[in-house]
């Protein structure tokens, strides 16, 4: 069972983009606002990354990694996580890296 619900909601979307907390690694931007009842994660992935194989890949992967290492994630928060140019070649640890370090300075 996940730890977090997904967003899905262009309007939920919108709103933690803006009145969330902005913390940015070098491939990854992570947004964080007050949630409601459970965690919720939305993840979107520029199409600068590449072609819609690899954005799909990299969002299975981040999904992934929220998966594995759910305490990161700071509790009864909506998160968006978006993907930069660059995060599709990353491999598997430094993805994992970089979300671990974005999770954490959003916390």
């Amino acid at each position: 069972m996940r730890a977090y619900d997904s967003l899905r909601r262009r309007g939920d979307f919108a709103r933690v983009t803006r009145r969330g907390r902005r913390r940015a690694g070098a491939f990854l931007t992570c947004f964080v606002a007050d949630g409601r009842r459970r965690t919720r994660v939305g993840i979107t992935v520029s199409g600068a990354v590449g072609i819609a194989v690899v954005r799909n890949r990299l969002r299975r992967r981040i999904k992934a990694l929220l998966d594995r290492y759910p305490l990161g994630m700071p509790p009864f928060h909506d998160i968006v996580v978006i993907a930069r140019k660059g995060a599709g070649e990353l491999a598997f640890e430094a993805l994992a890296a970089e979300v671990g370090r974005v999770l954490g300075q959003a916390g």
